[in-house]
């Protein structure tokens, strides 16, 4: 069975790869190449922000398209005239922000969706391409299924979440817990995500035009997730409560590259049993274990200092602490 992955060199993709290629898949990778690609794969340079290169896959047989990297809601419509009528399905990897923020928790997959709040355009665009997956459902023109993800943990993480907390841990530096650490999230593996994305290939009929939340049974704060850390490396966090609002920091949209912490304070605890009930999935790592994951091969693989964040710089002056 032939595989397409558009993106799949980085943190997630890594782990499909493996997965999907120890099960006996062969993969093809459509991205820009500018990283090393999965070694037993063929790559296909494919920059998606120029329709025309999506030519070059026009008369390549695939029998699954998985697509991590699909921002921009009109990439999957192009992605559609290609791939109609000639692949079985088409597996979306969405996002647990595409939810309407909600009082009711875990969030469940039939919960109203809406772009909304810290990431309204990316959840926005996650929204119509989930619409138009469906909508290609009905027609007939493949079987679709979208994952919603919440956050993502283990190693070769590039983005600096679990980095975040735990550089700071070990240099004794405070860490800023906004507005109490009492927002709620969810996580899972990189790991579990390939294993669901395998059962989601392998699957009946029957999953086609469905949404599937992945994710960890347990819904974990911020101030949960900084006290996991810091069991881990052995650290008493230098916790330093912040109003956003008081402080003059509180901002309407999420910037990773602009951090005073790793998760936005906004409430996502997502339920799994619908994952549960039509695959019998259930993730294998609990947090301390992916977090452990990540923290071994962090430990070989950066120079361990945090990341400077002008944002989080803010924070502390407003604490009046220095950086």
């Amino acid at each position: 069975m032939k595989v397409l992955i558009f993106g799949g060199t980085r943190f997630m993709g890594r782990y499909v790869c493996e997965s999907l290629l120890a099960a006996g898949f062969d993969v093809t990778i459509a991205n820009r190449g500018t990283r090393d690609q999965a070694p037993g794969t063929t790559h296909i340079s494919c920059d998606r922000s120029d329709v025309s290169n999506l030519a070059k896959l026009k008369d390549i047989s695939f029998d699954y398209v998985i697509d991590f990297s699909a921002y921009d809601s009109n990439w999957v419509e192009q992605a559609a005239e290609i791939f109609k009528h000639k692949i079985k399905r088409y597996i979306f990897i969405s996002s647990g922000a595409v939810y309407k923020p909600s009082t009711v928790f875990p969030i469940q997959e039939h919960f109203v969706r809406e772009a909304a709040g810290l990431h309204y355009e990316y959840s926005a665009q996650k929204i119509r391409s989930e619409q138009l997956l469906v909508s290609y459902h009905e027609q007939g023109y493949f079987e679709t299924v979208s994952c919603r993800l919440p956050y993502v943990l283990g190693a070769h993480n590039y983005e600096d979440r679990e980095g975040f907390v735990l550089s700071r841990l070990l240099a004794d530096k405070p860490i800023v817990v906004p507005d109490d650490g009492a927002a709620l999230h969810s996580f899972i593996f990189a790991g579990d995500v390939a294993l669901a994305i395998l059962k989601l290939i392998k699957a009946p009929a029957f999953v086609s035009g469905e949404a599937f939340n992945i994710a960890i049974s347990q819904g974990i704060t911020t101030l949960g997730f900084i006290e996991t850390c810091a069991e881990i490396v052995g650290k008493t966090p230098q916790l330093h409560p912040l109003n956003l609002e008081k402080a003059g920091l509180k901002t309407d949209r999420f910037d990773l590259k602009n951090l005073l912490f790793p998760f936005p304070q906004a409430n996502g605890y997502l339920d799994n049993t619908k994952l549960l009930k039509y695959l019998n999935f259930t993730p294998t790592h609990t947090l301390p274990e992916m977090i452990e994951q990540f923290y071994k091969w962090w430990l070989v693989n950066s120079d361990l200092q945090p990341t400077k964040y002008e944002l989080e710089a803010k924070a502390l002056a407003a604490l009046g602490l220095s950086d």
